[in-house]
């Protein structure tokens, strides 16, 4: 606080006190402060008490004003020009003073009428001040939705409630669910125990699984007499379904092997989170294992048999299906072993294949070479026979038979030159 408004507190209440104590005493219950949006109104609660001996004036239509602490100072002076005036709120006296009831409305609002207000009620040769003020404070946006969710239950009927201040009666504000998740809105409006009003939003529906963790939206839509759009505020919930365990398995990775680290892990869905019981059945016989989430042992064979999870919460209990885990017989280690004697057995059978069979195609190779050189061999010599026959004078006999022939079927060169 400054000392500006320090300085004129102590103004104000000191001509309030001074007038209090020289006049009728004036007894009034109003809000200590009220908040509205620029552009709209607001409705102050008011109800009075005044001496009996004063009672009179109520039936000679009094005037009641409020009046700004600001301006408290300028006040029935001269200095409370026109400009001054217009400083205040349009005011309307809408409580039935007869009846002490004093509530009345201030219309056009803006910012600059943020300020403390006291109310002032005088008639002929009577005037008196409340020195109680109520705080009213203006501002440009909607104040945020207060959101009331209950516990949801999985297929329980609820109510959520969205409320929003309604300042202004004659022009409350809208006040909408979105998503309204299948349910249906109604929308009220209450007096609350200070005398000021709201609205309500009631969504009645029915939560089911597929509502869990879905955000929905209260929105507060107040549409004002300006020329810009409506103004909006809102408040977003997640909802929590509550429901018991659902789809409950067990994950485990790969083979178990002998000394083996297993690790079991219970996976299910449910809110609140499940408690896991861990079982083994062997030879018909169920054995608790534990109580956790994971289960963890160092594979035996012991540890042969069919493993149970049991997930369960205040809302109920599912058992996931069974698990068969049979220990091999080896370590893992030792499989190893053996897998690498095998393949290097393997490796060597297929080397010896390979060189074998590279022999083999050599040789074969090797028989083929030799045999066309000596068919090459043999067709050269024959080659040069003919050609010596032919250069033989022209009255010998000529052969009729082909060397190449005669070569190939290794007839002697008797039987050659026979036929000359």
């Amino acid at each position: 606080m400054t000392l500006r408004m320090f300085a004129a507190d102590l103004l104000v209440f000191s001509s309030i006190l001074s007038v209090a104590c020289c006049e009728s005493a004036l007894e009034v219950l109003i809000p200590k402060s009220l908040n509205s949006t620029s552009g709209s109104c607001l409705l102050i609660p008011c109800l009075f008490n005044i001496s009996k001996e004063r009672e009179n004036i109520l039936e000679s239509s009094p005037k009641v004003t409020w009046r700004r602490g600001s301006l408290w100072s300028l006040y029935d002076t001269d200095r409370f020009t026109i400009d001054q005036r217009q400083k205040e709120p349009v005011m309307e006296v809408v409580g039935d003073l007869r009846e002490k009831n004093c509530t009345s409305v201030l219309r056009n609002l803006t910012s600059l009428h943020s300020d403390r207000y006291f109310f002032r009620i005088q008639a002929e040769n009577f005037q008196v001040t409340e020195t109680k003020a109520v705080q009213i404070n203006v501002s440009d946006s909607l104040a945020e939705p207060a959101v009331t969710v209950p516990v949801l239950r999985e297929g329980e009927e609820v109510n959520l409630t969205c409320t929003v201040p309604a300042p202004c009666p004659s022009h409350p504000p809208n006040v909408i669910w979105d998503p309204v998740s299948g349910g249906d809105v109604t929308q009220k409006t209450q007096m609350n125990t200070d005398g000021t009003q709201s609205v309500s939003a009631i969504l009645n529906f029915i939560p089911l699984l597929h509502h869990h963790e879905l955000k929905v939206n209260c929105v507060s839509i107040q549409n004002l007499h300006r020329e810009d759009r409506p103004l909006l505020s809102h408040k977003m919930v997640i909802l929590s379904v509550e429901y018991p365990p659902k789809e409950t398995w067990i994950s485990l990775t790969g083979l178990v092997w002998l000394g083996d680290n297993v690790t079991l892990t219970c996976q299910s869905k449910a809110n609140p989170p499940a408690v896991h019981r861990w079982f083994m059945k062997r030879a018909g016989v169920e054995e608790e294992q534990g109580i956790s989430r994971v289960l963890s042992f160092t594979a035996s064979r012991d540890n042969t048999g069919e493993y149970i999870c049991e997930a369960k919460n205040l809302y109920g209990a599912m058992n996931s299906t069974n698990l068969q885990i049979t220990v091999l017989g080896i370590s893992f280690t030792a499989f190893l072993s053996i897998l690498a004697a095998l393949s290097l057995l393997i490796f060597a059978l297929l080397a010896m294949t390979i060189v074998m069979i590279y022999r083999r195609c050599k040789e074969a190779i090797k028989s083929e070479t030799n045999q066309d050189k000596n068919i090459y061999a043999n067709m050269s010599a024959s080659a040069v026979k003919s050609e010596q026959l032919q250069s033989k004078p022209n009255d010998e006999k000529t052969c009729n038979i082909n060397p190449v022939y005669a070569l190939q079927y290794d007839l002697p060169d008797e039987t050659i030159y026979s036929n000359c």
